[in-house]
This record gives structure tokens, C-alpha cells and sequence, in this order.
């Protein structure tokens, strides 16, 4: 099996499910835990401790200014800036860990319960903390060291999250494949694990769309050249747009023994030799489009029944009728 040759596909078998052939790989080995990794956490616990999250978020916050993209919904602002950063190091830890409002309040600060609500409603809007998320990636992208981190990606993966809310949220829906009511979010995350788009979708949205829109407004730095999502966030007009938007679709398709496969063009034929021996007649036939370059879509039509093409065996051809004279 061809296939055998490369290091991933090392012990894989065709296996026959419902009938239709499938290729099967074994899994793999577990990794062994790095020598160093154990040395390095150490070396942190010893340096810092057991550092507070708010601390790492107040860290964020003073380092790239994330928080001042969160402009007022008014044009008056009447509250002092230091007590301004402090509500929303508040209201940002309340919602990213889902502790509440009402159970921060409660801690060692100068601020009501009802200050930080009202700041919320002033503060928070959907342009704003996306503007926020901005400034923190592209921020982390700027400070990451080569040498640790490597190369900056040129990739992101996207897929959907399924959280769950309350009957009584206008924003609920049910949703068949997750099996329960909540809202769907859709997120594009790069390489090093950064979030760099992330979207609300309704349930029966495409999620096709939802992976190009989100490589299209990411407002990020990063140079995206490449998506990787799951099987349905690829479809054929999918490969069609991404192409033309100068980036590829790189999908992970679940049940791939049932697709269709085409090749992306004629200059990479001598890439797939490795794979000939797992190729059927009809297989190959929908590799190559060399047999669309053959085909003829305009022009003047003429329909002749006698003729045929010559796909597998000869057809026995009518001649074509002579042209009536004028």
C-alpha cells in the first residue's frame, strides 16, 4: 500500500464499513513528557508562586490598553479613569470566569455591586470587545519570542461551540446536533492557541460562510493563508470563494471514502504518484480536470444522438449527416 510510506500513514489497513471500503489508521504512540518541562514549572512556582487571575488579567490590560477600546454608548464620560480600569478589570474577570457580577462585588475593592453593573451597560458593546480582542492578539503576536514560539502561523482553525442558556434568553435556540438550547458561537483560533475572530451564530446557519467571514474580519496582524475546519465548514462554492479571497481551505472531512476528490490543477499531477495503486479507473476520472478542459461549454449547439464519447468501451458511431445544401 502506497500509502504505508509516509511516517502518518505507517500501519494503516482498508477496512470495509456498510459495504464501502475506508482507510484505517492505528493510533498512535503517546508522546513522552519533555525532560525540561517539569524543570521550567518549577523554575516559574519558585520565581512567582501561584499567581492570581486577575493579576495576569490586570497585567493585559496595563500592557496593551486593551480596555481603552471600550468606548461609552453616551458622549458624556463623568467617571475618573483609574476607577473606570478597575470596573472593567472587574466586569472582564465577572464574565470570562462566570462567577457573576453579584460574587466579585464582594471582594476587596471600593466598588458597589451596582457600579460595575452600570458600567456594563455603558461600556460593553459588541464593537468595542471586539476591538478589545484585537489590541490583546495582536499585542501577544508582537511580544512572542521566535525562539520559544517559532515562525509566526499563517493558519487558523475554526469550528463552532455549543453553550448552553436559559429557555428565558431571546437568544436561545435549539439545536439538533448538539441536542439541546443555547446559542452557537463560532471561533477562528491560530497556531498558538489566540483567538482572533470569534462570531454568534444562529443554529441552521452555514457554517461555510461563518469560516470566511471570520477570515475576511479578523482585523488581526496575522497573515492568514490557510483555514482548517471541520467537514461542515467546507463545501465546493466554499473552495471557489476561498480561492479567490487568496487563501486555502484546508478541511478535515469526516467520512471522506464517500467524496469526491478533485486534483487543484494540471502542474500538480506529479504529486499524487504515491497514491496510484489506491486509485480505481473511476477514482482517477474525478482527479484529474483534464476532462473538463476538453469540454466545450459555448458555441453553436449541435445535438447529434448518434454520437457518442468514448469513456470505456467503443461505441459504434453514426456517421454525421451531411449539411443540406442552401
Amino acid at each position: 500500500m502506497a500509502i504505508r510510506a509516509h511516517p502518518w500513514g505507517r500501519g494503516a489497513g482498508q477496512v470495509r464499513r456498510h459495504g464501502v471500503r475506508a482507510i484505517k489508521f492505528t493510533e498512535p504512540e503517546p508522546q513522552k513528557e519533555p525532560k525540561n518541562l517539569r524543570k521550567l514549572r518549577k523554575a516559574i512556582r519558585k520565581k512567582w508562586g501561584t499567581v492570581a487571575l486577575i493579576d495576569i488579567l490586570k497585567e493585559a490590560a496595563l500592557r496593551t490598553g486593551m480596555l481603552k477600546a471600550l468606548a461609552p454608548a453616551g458622549t458624556r464620560e463623568a467617571i475618573d479613569e483609574a476607577k473606570l480600569l478597575e470596573r472593567l478589570l472587574l466586569i472582564a474577570y465577572a464574565y470570562g470566569t462566570n462567577s457573576a457580577i453579584s460574587s466579585v462585588a464582594s471582594g476587596e475593592h471600593k466598588h458597589t455591586e451596582e457600579e460595575p453593573r452600570y458600567t456594563a451597560r455603558r461600556y460593553l458593546t459588541a464593537v468595542g470587545l471586539k476591538a478589545a480582542g484585537v489590541e490583546i492578539a495582536n499585542a501577544t503576536f508582537a511580544a512572542r519570542s521566535e525562539a520559544i514560539w517559532g515562525q509566526g502561523t499563517t493558519t487558523a482553525a475554526s469550528d463552532s461551540t455549543h453553550f448552553k442558556a436559559w429557555d428565558r434568553n431571546i437568544l436561545t435556540e435549539w439545536h439538533s446536533r448538539y441536542g439541546g438550547r443555547g446559542v452557537l458561537v463560532y471561533w477562528h483560533i491560530e497556531k498558538g492557541s489566540m483567538a482572533i475572530h470569534s462570531q454568534l451564530l444562529n443554529c441552521t446557519a452555514s457554517e461555510v460562510a461563518a469560516a470566511i467571514e471570520g477570515m475576511m474580519r479578523h482585523a488581526t496582524t496575522m497573515q492568514a493563508e490557510g483555514n482548517y475546519v471541520d467537514s461542515r465548514g467546507q463545501s465546493e462554492i466554499g473552495f471557489g470563494l476561498t480561492r479567490l479571497l487568496g487563501y486555502d481551505l484546508l478541511p478535515r472531512i469526516k467520512q471522506i471514502n464517500k467524496v469526491t476528490l478533485y486534483r487543484p490543477g494540471r502542474e500538480d499531477e506529479d504529486n499524487y504518484d504515491e497514491w496510484a495503486d489506491l486509485l480505481t479507473d473511476e477514482d482517477k476520472r474525478a482527479l484529474t480536470p483534464l476532462f473538463w478542459m476538453h469540454i466545450q461549454p459555448y458555441g453553436e449547439v449541435r445535438l447529434n444522438m448518434g454520437r457518442r464519447l468514448q469513456l470505456a468501451q467503443p461505441v459504434p458511431q453514426e456517421p454525421d449527416p451531411e449539411p443540406a445544401a442552401a
